[in-house]
């Protein structure tokens, strides 16, 4: 029965970007992220997933109806050089290991499985003004909330293993015949829909300050913007994620600085740098404990193992997933290697120089100079604040803790969102100053 009504749900909302207005389908791909794990597949091979289909199926109802704003996406994207040297650094990868037929039709999915969500984001954000998406949180906020702290108290997770026996195949780490719950005798942890504590926090954190952001311009009554505010800074400290508490409290002290005076600025740096320093040691302390979480020994035996792949092929890389397919195994953290001592891979930066290499390793991080400079270009507007602080965040998280379960394209929706909303608040500004100048030169 349950799985009647997952499936349902499912189907109502793939209809409701089918059938509905067709600038809201941002809206429909963004909820499928929250919603449906990434380890749940309706068939194995080849594989597809729900966030797969409502992917895709955006993608061609743009084509068909919308051709002119999937133009826009692609082409007036300020991600266009920068994702097409991407594409450009998986093909040549793929050539200089000589791939084939096959390895070509996988890599093409890899990119638009991954950076397709840049367009949809963007289109999405040019439709800012009906997509509304944080005026929209208030109940799913409060949903995760509930099922969070049920799984925070009762140490196990209800909800995932019901939607992920709703789908004929699920390709995870949990065993979804006993009791869920990724929680630790030494630190308890929640990840609810996702499929790893590290994931929701992620989620949350880049949620999170596009919230804090656009706190004063939310429409609720100011009792419910504080408690979801509140809500969401729970929620992220409930995953027990080290890195996405680490990288909200950073990205929290950078907006604070930005709305304080000079003086305080210069008072507020003083103290960060003050307290940086004495508690820099109980943080190494801290991840230097063997058995509780990645420590400091883990991650230079990580270091290590990536140098000596990367030397193989420094310039083009290995090839595509070369990681998965001959040293590590897949799990519900992502690509993991056997090898006890190195544990996973917990930097995108391992993956990419290994797979990619420096040009691949160049393209990816290029992304996210391109949007931070378009972003601080415009730094008067809300959503560029928000777009500027989620891209430092999330590239703080990549480097330390990778990316995992889908945070990176979670993160390319709300960051390619902002991308598309101050364009158009830009055209707008343009447009009043237009109409303020010729109402002058009428009155003169």
């Amino acid at each position: 029965m349950v799985s009647i009504v997952v499936l349902l749900v499912f189907f109502v909302l793939l209809a409701m970007m089918i059938l509905g207005n067709k600038n809201l389908g941002y809206s429909w791909v963004f909820l499928s992220l929250v919603f449906f794990p990434s380890c749940i597949y309706f068939t194995q091979s080849p594989q597809i997933s729900p966030q797969q289909i409502f992917l895709y199926g955006f993608l061609a109802l743009a084509a068909i109806k919308n051709g002119h704003a999937l133009f826009e996406g692609v082409f007036k994207n300020p991600l266009f050089a920068p994702l097409s040297l991407v594409l450009f650094s998986l093909m040549t990868t793929l050539v200089m290991n000589g791939g084939g037929g096959k390895e070509f039709y996988n890599a093409f999915r890899f990119y638009f499985e991954n950076y397709a969500y840049w367009i949809v984001a963007f289109m999405g954000g040019l439709c800012y003004k009906e997509n509304r998406i944080e005026e929209k949180w208030f109940y799913p906020i409060m949903a995760i909330f509930v099922f969070g702290i049920i799984e925070l108290v009762l140490q196990t997770n209800y909800i995932f293993p019901l939607i992920c026996k709703a789908f004929p195949v699920y390709d995870g780490y949990y065993d979804l015949g006993s009791a869920v719950s990724a929680a630790r005798s030494y630190r308890n942890r929640i990840f609810v829909t996702t499929t790893h504590p590290t994931v929701f926090g992620c989620m949350l954190s880049c949620a999170f300050m596009l919230f804090t952001c656009r706190f004063k311009k939310i429409s609720w009554s100011r009792n419910k913007v504080w408690f979801a505010w509140v809500a969401m800074l729970v929620l992220i400290c409930c995953s027990g994620s080290r890195t996405a508490i680490a990288c909200t409290l950073f990205s929290l002290f950078l907006w604070g600085l930005s709305k304080v005076s000079l003086k305080l600025k210069f008072l507020a740096v003083v103290v960060a740098v003050f307290l940086a320093a004495n508690f820099t040691q109980k943080a190494i302390d801290e991840f230097s404990v063997e058995g509780q979480g990645s420590s400091l020994s883990m991650r230079q035996e990580q270091l290590l193992f990536s140098y000596v792949h990367f030397m193989n092929s420094p310039i083009y890389g290995n090839g595509i997933r070369y990681t998965s397919k001959t040293v590590m195994e897949r799990d519900t953290y992502n690509d993991r290697v056997v090898d006890s001592e190195i544990g996973g891979l917990e930097s995108v930066i391992f993956i990419l120089l290994i797979d990619y290499g420096l040009l691949g390793f160049v393209a990816y991080f290029l992304q996210f100079i391109f949007a931070f400079a378009y972003f601080f270009k415009r730094r008067r507007f809300e959503y560029a604040q928000a777009g500027m602080l989620m891209t430092i965040l999330f590239v703080m998280f990549a480097c330390m803790s990778g990316e995992i379960g889908g945070n990176n394209t979670f993160a390319y929706m709300l960051i390619g969102y902002c991308l598309g909303a101050c364009r158009v608040e830009e055209e707008d500004e343009k447009e009043e100053e237009t109409k303020m100048i010729a109402a002058e030169e009428t009155e003169e």
